[in-house]
């Protein structure tokens, strides 16, 4: 059937015949619609109750809208007249008029007349503003009585009658307003006297909440008032000319990678195929670092499924309700079967738990309830998922974690995007190594360096590398990813060390240990000791030796302003490192295994007590280090089979470092005086780290300036910083005014 103007007719009002009368002014109306509606809008009132209650009001907007030359003529045919000095004066003879009066003008002339202007509206023509409403009602699923309440609100927005008559309550001094229609329970209670339908069919319209839901009718912010949201005006008023779906989401272009290029294990992927191709509605999570290529994995799934992506828009105001109302308009329009929606960025819809950080923006119900009433495929993607209630978690088909870039996966992305762009000819394998072993940074930023150089004009290799060097040191530090610690030097040493234990044996411990891990043997072990004794290097140099990687967490890489997230943090670092079969290595103890007796707050205790209970199901390697050993929880002691002890370097030590580190640094002979000798072996309290600090200091200044002299006296001002450092024996010049 043709689209015309006739389905917005009330059912009591169509198919009256009578004579056609004109329009008193054309330019009160911008369109005939317009006309059409509000002489509706004033039969729906003369016919109903509210007549009996504002008589005069609803007189005033027939002389609006007929002309108050006839009305006067009207009211002086029953016997009403004007004041002597106001002749012809339309509202001093209102004033004087009955209600009976009045009424009986409504019902015997301003009724017919109308009925004529609305049958000379009526006609097959097709409007615009009927198709656009049509659209918008067929994509939010309205009932034929809410798209009427739709139209009723934009028209009070356009109408300078209508506002005056439905909105405002005084003009000029004068009451004119017959219903106050801002209030949404003024509409409840009287909007039928207006629409022309039943008071039980308004109030069923609102209970089933659609127009509210989807925040097509919202309140205004500054005056609290019912209103047409501003996408939906600006659409129904043509102001908009874009498709009406556009408003809502993106489709998304087809990526040219495929899902075999993503890490996320076959079983996941078989998973989320049978998902994706099966009939029945599905919720896909995916969660974790940004950056990690959650989106281009599920675009890269809807390729792979031969599906659309419909990606729901986000708007550039970050207002919830708008997202919310995109959400619900995708859904209408995806069709189950050819479509897959993605909903990115989502965090503020999932995360519903309130911290005393931020406080969620919806609630489980309403996540709950789209969860389980959608009939879509939908593919959520959220950077935190700590929040997430667990009811709401349950709901989900499948959800997977996607965690930070590693260097292989860097390399990977990377290798991929300059094959893209045709790049490949120009580098080495070693040289993208590394880059990815060098700039700790995510997917997009690879992406944003590799497509600089598009169309391989990337000109000469070292310009190139330099380039995208810049490129991505600078997004690393614009993302705030730390720069990955460089352990490829060789300067570390088990030789001239200070520790309870042999080292050596410590070593082939942990490599029995490896070979044992398949068997669920857990190995233990605690490092303490003064800092700069070389802990934290010994991991490290465990890695190298042994081939095995080090997963290491720092204070920063755990504990988390989200309620409940640092223990998700150290149960996930667990679980990783067991999966992986990688050596978990947690610097800085003190700042985890709080002493639960001294615990101030509620949470020290809580990141002990989750540390305790994973070392005691751990069954990999896990190493702890820590500066101060009375800063730990004395129960945790004894978890750890092997406590290593790192003392500060004894004399030989000394001599050791300052061989391997510090004398490459001298220009000609090696040969150290006895006396310089004496004098660096009598410093106390000296460690690896000491070596390695005045080693950076001498890396600027020229090799023929450096001495024998400068260089200890450099070590014992490091040495003279520490507390409780003794005074050597013999003679030391003022190593605070050596001149540099």
């Amino acid at each position: 059937m043709d689209i015309d103007d006739d389905f917005l007719i009330a059912p009591h009002i169509k198919n009256r015949k009578s004579r056609q009368c004109s329009s008193r002014d054309k330019f009160l109306f911008r369109s005939r619609l317009e006309e059409l509606k509000i002489y509706e809008y004033l039969l729906n009132l003369i016919s109903s109750g509210i007549v009996n209650h504002r008589p005069i009001q609803i007189l005033m907007l027939s002389a609006e809208l007929l002309g108050r030359s006839s009305l006067i003529s009207q009211l002086a045919q029953r016997g009403v007249k004007a004041s002597e000095d106001r002749q012809n004066d339309f509202e001093d003879m209102v004033e004087k008029c009955s209600k009976r009066i009045v009424k009986t003008v409504l019902h015997d002339y301003v009724a017919p007349l109308i009925e004529k202007g609305l049958n000379r509206l009526t006609s097959r023509k097709t409007s615009s503003l009927v198709v656009r409403l049509k659209e918008v009602q067929k994509l939010f699923k309205l009932t034929d009585n809410e798209a009427s309440i739709l139209l009723l609100y934009y028209l009070i927005s356009i109408s300078a009658i209508l506002s005056r008559f439905f909105i405002q309550s005084f003009d000029h001094g004068s009451n004119t307003n017959i219903l106050n229609l801002s209030s949404i329970q003024i509409l409840k209670s009287y909007g039928h006297y207006v629409l022309g339908i039943s008071r039980q069919e308004v109030i069923k319209t609102f209970s089933n909440g659609n127009l509210i839901k989807t925040s097509l009718l919202e309140l205004d912010e500054d005056d609290k008032s019912l209103v047409v949201c501003e996408w939906c005006r600006d659409y129904l008023s043509e102001a908009n000319k874009q498709p009406l779906d556009h408003q809502f989401f993106k489709r998304e272009t087809v990526s040219d990678l495929t899902p075999s290029d993503f890490e996320i294990g076959e079983d996941n992927y078989l998973v989320i195929k049978d998902l994706l191709k099966s009939k029945r509605r599905c919720n896909i999570l995916f969660y974790g670092s940004a950056g990690t290529g959650k989106t281009s994995l599920a675009i890269a799934l809807a390729a792979a499924s031969r599906k659309e992506l419909l990606s729901v828009k986000v708007h550039e105001s970050d207002d919830i309700k708008k997202r919310m109302q995109a959400i619900y308009a995708t859904m209408n329009i995806a069709d189950r079967n050819r479509s897959i929606i993605l909903v990115d960025e989502a965090d503020e819809l999932l995360n519903t738990y309130d911290s005393p950080f931020a406080q969620s923006l919806t609630n489980k119900s309403w996540a709950n309830n789209l969860l389980e009433t959608h009939n879509c495929k939908v593919i959520w993607i959220t950077n935190r998922s700590t929040e997430i209630d667990p009811s709401t978690m349950r709901r989900f088909s499948f959800s997977m974690e996607f965690k930070a870039l590693s260097s292989e996966q860097r390399l990977k992305v990377l290798s991929h995007e300059i094959r893209k762009n045709g790049l490949d000819s120009l580098f080495f394998d070693d040289e993208l190594r590394g880059l990815c072993d060098n700039y700790n940074v995510d997917a997009g930023g690879i992406v944003n360096a590799a497509t600089l150089f598009k169309s391989g004009k990337a000109g000469k290799k070292d310009i190139a590398l330099r380039k995208i060097r810049a490129v991505l040191r600078n997004h690393e530090k614009a993302t705030g990813m730390k720069k990955p610690a460089d352990r490829s030097n060789n300067e570390y040493s088990l030789e001239g060390l200070n520790t309870s234990h042999k080292l050596q044996d410590v070593v082939s411990m942990v490599r029995q240990a490896i070979d044992l891990q398949k068997q669920g043997m857990p190995l233990t072990l605690l490092l303490y000791g003064k800092p700069g004794t070389g802990k934290s290097e010994f991991v490290h140099h465990l890695g190298r030796t042994l081939g095995i990687k080090v997963d290491m967490k720092r204070c920063s890489d755990i504990i988390s302003m989200w309620v409940g997230e640092t223990e998700r943090k150290i149960a996930a670092a667990f679980r990783e490192a067991e999966e992986n079969g990688n050596v978990l290595f947690f610097d800085e103890a003190d700042s985890f295994l709080f002493p639960r007796s001294s615990a101030v707050r509620s949470h020290e205790k809580s990141f002990t007590n989750e540390l305790l209970a994973q070392l005691n199901s751990y069954r990999g390697i896990a190493i702890f280090a820590t500066n101060d050993i009375e800063g730990l929880d004395h129960a945790a002691l004894r978890r750890f089979m092997l406590k290593i002890v790192f003392h500060p370097l004894t004399p030989d030590g000394n001599l050791h470092f300052y061989r391997k580190l510090l004398l490459p640094l001298m220009d000609g002979s090696s040969n150290m005086p006895q006396q310089e000798v004496e004098r660096l072996t009598a410093i106390a309290n000296l460690t690896p780290g000491d070596f390695a600090t005045v080693r950076r200091q001498f890396n600027f200044i020229n090799a023929q300036d450096v001495t024998h002299e400068r260089l200890i006296s450099a070590l014992a001002i490091e040495s003279s910083h520490k507390q409780g450092t003794k005074k050597t024996i013999g003679f030391l010049p003022d190593i605070h005014k050596q001149r540099w």
